[in-house]
């Protein structure tokens, strides 16, 4: 994948990319059984950098998508992607559970398929900035769309010890949960915690040393955790 918003040909393949079109096919092929006229719409409701909005676009030429995604920086890749496809592909700032009134809004009563990729995206681990990855120090952001929201840092500072066990308990399944936000409460008292770096460095310090050696990194579900909450992704 490019790195650059404005770069001309993002490289980004979906995994499966073969099989969900198979899938839609009965759907939104030229041979489908409700040939009756009009549009066809096909909604990615996590678009990302694009790549299976592009092969849509292309298997079912007669089709119009609109896609969704909550993050800017997504959107404006995957505009220069498919901005050869013109008014065939609608773009649009928006959670996917806001697809009703995103459909409202473009006088679509009715669509053929929808696609729902969910996860977190890659694009936004492999970007050092958005504080997502514990492997890189970065800012403590960790939001999917950066106009809205708060950060990973103001969870930090702001909840109680509880409810920072809670999140950590329930989101990231750390079993030394009470633990971590007892540190992160400590750490906090001698000023903001801001760093990617040093949030992993006080997790790992954090977690007995037994249970450091295995399971890969542990800041890892901590990461999660605030990830979850941040983005409320439940």
């Amino acid at each position: 994948m490019q790195d650059a918003p404005g770069s001309p040909a993002p490289t980004h393949v979906p995994v499966l990319l073969d099989r969900v079109l198979d899938l839609l096919e009965p759907a939104l092929g030229r041979d489908r059984a409700d040939r009756a006229g009009g549009a066809s719409y096909v909604v990615d409701a996590t678009l990302g950098l694009g790549g299976h909005a592009e092969a849509m676009l292309e298997r079912f030429p007669d089709v119009q998508l609109i896609g969704l995604d909550r993050d800017p920086d997504a959107l404006a890749r995957s505009g220069v992607r498919l901005a050869r496809f013109g008014g065939r592909a609608r773009l649009v700032h928006a959670v996917y559970d806001e697809l009703p009134e995103v459909l409202d809004g473009l006088r679509i009563a009715r669509i053929d398929a929808a696609l729902f990729d969910l996860g977190v995206s890659s694009m936004q681990l492999d970007q050092p900035e958005r504080g997502f990855a514990y492997a890189q120090d970065a800012p403590l952001d960790m939001r999917m769309d950066p106009t809205t929201g708060v950060t990973a840092e103001q969870v930090l500072a702001g909840y109680s010890v509880p409810e920072l066990a809670r999140i950590l308990r329930t989101y990231g399944e750390e079993r030394f949960a009470l633990r971590v936000a007892q540190a992160i409460d400590r750490r906090r008292r001698q000023g903001p915690l801001t760093s990617s770096a040093e949030l992993a460095e006080l997790v790992r310090a954090a977690i007995p040393a037994a249970a450091r050696r295995t399971g890969g990194h542990p800041a890892k579900r901590t990461f999660q955790a605030l990830r979850i909450e941040v983005n409320g992704e439940l």
